[in-house]
């Protein structure tokens, strides 16, 4: 009785259908097409110029992806259970940097203390836990450390899933590198999309050592269409020491551009952007994007430098042009 009972809760378990990219993140490039109700547009890699709708509920999930076994057979979930609690806190950190009623950059930034860990956790989870990360772990397959430390729980349901016990074990150390960079709160011209890896670790995705790659490497999350947080490594903020602390950027023309196709370069099998704010339009992938080893490739990644100027603080970008595009320059306007 006993026996079947933990094989009918594990069945029911490993069922669940979990979401490798947080829904409530997804609705910010969503329309909001009724209540409760909205929609994406998907381009799958293999098929970039096939872009199709879909809701942030049928996207970026697949079947028992944070799913566990502890030694005596009883399933556990307790993973998805703490990417929920941080989404539910970072949700609310995310409507202050986004919902302001007047203005594209919110008055309120910098983030306080508590606002900042609550987002840098959510975002070192976001790191850790995609499908691009599975592949590289499962390819690689490096001797993981040591974890008799941790409570029997936690441990023995990393034994049982490889990327489990990977997120476990770096989830703490790299928030606390995130928290510790300073901060860019950005606007960009150019419409933005987002992807399967929605944090995006410039030019160093795939490093082995995952925390020194976000200590030294330029790391951005595109927000919606046109905001994003970025948070400058030790190379692009040397030459500016008002980018050694939390600041706000305006990416015009070109740096638009390239952090589009920075967000393209790392995508596992799809991005996603909003239906109305389609970059397609003014943008298209050239050259190969960041190889994927567990898929044979073996060539150079793209490697990118970003300049910017930092943003005056006295100043601000006025919400509507979050929503709203400017019409397109006339040749004749162009030359006036």
């Amino acid at each position: 009785m006993g026996k079947a009972s933990s094989a009918k809760r594990a069945a029911k378990v490993g069922g669940t259908r979990d979401h490798t990219v947080p829904q409530m993140y997804l609705r910010h490039f969503a329309r909001h097409a009724a209540r409760r109700k909205y929609e994406l547009m998907v381009r799958r890699l293999g098929r970039i110029g096939e872009p199709f709708p879909v809701t942030p509920t049928g996207i970026a999930a697949e079947t028992g992806y944070y799913w566990g076994i502890s030694a005596d057979g009883v399933p556990h979930h307790a993973v998805e259970e703490l990417f929920t609690s941080l989404e539910g806190r970072a949700d609310s950190v995310l409507k202050v940097l986004l919902n302001d009623p007047e203005w594209a950059l919110t008055p309120q930034w910098p983030l306080g203390p508590d606002q900042r860990h609550v987002l840098a956790w959510w975002m070192a989870a976001q790191i850790l836990r995609t499908t691009r990360q599975r592949k590289r772990l499962t390819h690689r397959r490096a001797q993981a450390p040591d974890l008799t430390a941790v409570p029997d729980e936690v441990h023995q349901l990393a034994e049982n899933n490889p990327h489990l016990r990977y997120i476990v074990e770096n989830i703490v150390t790299l928030a606390i590198t995130l928290e510790a960079r300073p901060w860019a709160l950005g606007f960009s011209d150019m419409c933005l999309l987002t992807s399967d890896t929605p944090v995006v670790v410039w030019n160093r995705p795939d490093e082995e050592d995952q925390i020194r790659a976000a200590a030294l490497s330029d790391i951005m999350l595109p927000l919606d269409p046109h905001r994003f947080l970025f948070l400058p490594g030790p190379v692009t903020r040397q030459d500016d020491r008002r980018k050694e602390v939390d600041h706000l950027m305006h990416a015009r023309g070109a740096v638009g551009m390239a952090l589009v196709g920075v967000a393209y370069d790392v995508a596992d099998q799809f991005v996603i952007h909003h239906p109305e704010h389609d970059p397609w339009k003014h943008w298209k992938p050239t050259g190969p994007s960041q190889p994927k080893s567990w898929e044979g490739e073996t060539h150079s990644g793209p490697q990118y430098v970003l300049q910017y100027a930092v943003f005056p603080p006295d100043q601000n970008i006025e919400r509507r042009w979050t929503i709203e595009h400017p019409p397109p320059r006339t040749p004749a306007a162009a030359h006036s």
